[in-house]
C-alpha cells in the first residue's frame, strides 16, 4: 500500500463541532416546540442539506421549518464560538503538520459549506494545510455517496487507492470506502459497528494515534 495523500473530514474530526451542532439543533427545536433526540441527529451526521430537511421532515412533519431551524443552529452555535473559540480536535494540527513535513498530498473533504470550514480553519491556524479542499455542498450527491471524495482525490491528481481518508461518523465512513479510499474511522460521537468495520482499514482513538498509523503505513 502506497498512499501519497490524506483527505480529511472536517466536522468531528478536526473540529469538535458536532456536539455543539447538536446542542444547537436540540435548542432551536425545542424553541420550536420539539425535542430532537441524540439518536435522531446521530442519522443526519454528514449527510447533504437536503437530506437533512428530508430527516427532520419525517421526524416534525412537513410543516417544519427547516431552512430557518439550520441557520438559526449556525447562530447558536457561532454565539459558542465567539464567546470560546473553535474547539480543535486532539492532534488535529500535529496530524496537518507531520503530514506537510512528509510531502503529502492534503484536501478536505467536507459537508459543511467551504466559507464556514474556511472561517473555522483558519481561525486555528490549519486552513493552510490543505492543497484542495472540497465541499459536498458543491456537489451533487453528498454523503455517503462516493461524489465527494472522488472529488477531492481527483483535485489531488491521485486515485482514492492512493488516498487515506479520515472519517468520524457512520455516513463520512461509508462515503470515503465506497470512493476506494483507505478509510480511517477516528470516532467523536459514536464507534465502528460491525457494518463500518467492515469497510475501515483501522479506527484509531484519536489524531495523534492516526499520525502514528500514517507513519507506519509509510515505512
Amino acid at each position: 500500500m502506497v498512499i501519497k495523500g490524506l483527505i480529511f473530514d472536517m466536522d468531528g474530526l478536526l473540529i469538535d463541532t458536532e456536539k455543539l451542532s447538536f446542542e444547537a439543533l436540540v435548542r432551536d427545536c425545542r424553541e420550536r416546540g420539539f425535542e430532537l433526540t441524540l439518536e435522531q441527529f446521530l442519522g443526519i451526521r454528514s449527510l447533504p442539506i437536503p437530506k437533512c430537511e428530508e430527516k427532520f421532515k419525517g421526524y416534525f412533519g412537513e410543516d417544519f421549518d427547516f431552512t430557518d431551524s439550520f441557520a438559526k443552529h449556525y447562530v447558536y452555535m457561532n454565539e459558542h464560538i465567539d464567546k470560546y473559540g473553535v474547539p480543535m480536535k486532539k492532534g488535529a494540527d500535529t496530524i496537518l503538520k507531520f503530514a506537510k513535513e512528509q510531502g503529502l498530498s492534503i484536501a478536505l473533504a467536507t459537508s459543511t459549506p467551504l466559507d464556514i470550514a474556511q472561517e473555522y480553519l483558519t481561525s486555528l491556524g490549519l486552513w493552510h494545510y490543505f492543497d484542495k479542499v472540497q465541499s459536498a455542498a458543491n456537489i451533487k450527491n453528498g454523503k455517503p455517496a462516493p461524489d465527494v471524495y472522488l472529488a477531492a482525490a481527483a483535485l489531488l491528481g491521485l486515485s482514492p487507492s492512493e488516498c487515506m481518508a479520515f472519517e468520524d461518523s457512520p455516513n463520512g465512513v461509508r462515503s470515503a470506502s465506497s470512493a476506494g479510499c483507505v478509510t480511517v474511522m477516528v470516532p467523536d460521537l459514536s464507534g465502528p459497528d460491525e457494518e463500518l468495520t467492515k469497510l475501515i482499514f483501522a479506527s484509531v482513538s484519536d489524531l495523534d494515534e492516526a499520525t502514528e498509523l500514517i507513519k507506519n503505513n509509510m515505512e
